[in-house]
């Protein structure tokens, strides 16, 4: 998956309460809205409803099929006593075979008078099942925090703090545990619903106060909408400083990687440090062959080093942004 595309998934995935306590039917049915949400339309409906389209055609043709049925059992097209061997009896006989073909038939009429209602009540049964899926997705909705609940501000906001969050999970150093991954596995859900629902409250603020007259001659009018923006302002700023913490904290992380691939390297290239002593020992003296050896250890200890160093500021990072989940 390209990169453009995780972030156009990242910024239409609504965010789900990770506390929330859904039934496995009910997760699976928030999964199949997300993947197709043209899945599950409209409000529940009566499911005698669903069956009415296939019963009252079905039905009207198995009764045309009964009556026909009924009539062509006593039609007597060809008279016995006439003479077959005529043009007329061999018509008349040949008609009688056809409605006796037709009736012979139609007698299956009460087959498919049972096919249709078997039918029908499948069509109910599933318009149940539908009503239920409808039902807990509706119940689901109270633990979601859709995109279109946020204005466009917010949707940023919302999407650097998912940034920054997958490019903690997705490190090198995080998925070899050099970092508290537990921590960050079940923090960053909470930060991420905290952050929704904070951006969701200033996002219906922020759409009430877009309604409302921006100028007036009423100075109370004029005070109040001017304190309600700087309560919103302030607002925002909290937010944004929490995601601020979250990608400094990312970017400590992406130092950390960046050490990490270095001392992996040193390390490779170190592992053939014996062979290299004994084709040095070949070619000079023993002293220069060791110092050359103990140049190569002495530079993958500095990077360990700084390793260590990127890896301490990156926990320092996880310090200050995982915290602010409690005060949330």
């Amino acid at each position: 998956m390209t990169e453009s595309k995780k972030s156009a998934d990242s910024a239409t995935r609504p965010v789900l309460d990770p506390d929330a306590e859904l039934s496995d039917a009910a997760r699976k049915v928030l999964r199949q809205a997300l993947e197709d949400p043209g899945r599950y339309v409209g409000r529940p409906a009566n499911p005698l409803w669903a069956a009415v389209p296939l019963l009252a055609r079905g039905g009207a043709g198995v009764a045309v099929a009964g009556v026909v049925w009924w009539w062509t059992g006593g039609l007597e097209i060809a008279d016995p006593a006439a003479d077959s061997s005529s043009l007329v009896g061999t018509l008349d006989r040949k008609l009688q075979e056809a409605v006796d073909m037709a009736h012979t038939l139609l007698s299956v009429w009460p087959l498919a008078a049972g096919v249709v209602a078997v039918l029908g009540a499948g069509l109910i049964a599933d318009r149940a099942l539908y009503n239920g899926q409808l039902c807990r997705l509706a119940a689901v909705q109270q633990h979601l925090v859709h995109p279109r609940d946020l204005t466009a501000e917010a949707q940023e906001l919302l999407a650097r703090a998912r940034r920054a969050m997958t490019a903690v999970l997705d490190s090198r150093v995080h998925r070899e545990r050099w970092l508290d991954a537990q921590r960050n596995e079940a923090a960053f859900p909470r930060q991420e619903w905290a952050i929704a629902q904070d951006l969701r409250s200033c996002s219906r603020v922020a759409r009430k106060d877009h309604r409302a007259p921006q100028e007036t001659d009423n100075a109370t009018v004029a005070e109040l909408l001017a304190s309600r923006r700087r309560v919103l302002a302030t607002s925002l700023h909290g937010i944004e400083r929490r995601v601020a913490a979250l990608e400094a904290y990312a970017s400590q992380v992406a130092e950390a990687d960046a050490r990490y691939a270095e001392v992996r390297e040193i390390e490779r290239l170190d592992a053939g440090s014996d062979e290299l002593l004994d084709l040095l020992a070949r070619t000079t003296v023993d002293d220069l062959a060791v110092a050359e050896i103990e140049a190569l250890t002495d530079e993958a200890a500095v990077v360990a080093s700084t390793f260590t160093k990127a890896l301490e500021s990156a926990k320092l990072a996880a310090a200050a942004a995982l915290p602010l989940q409690g005060a949330a």
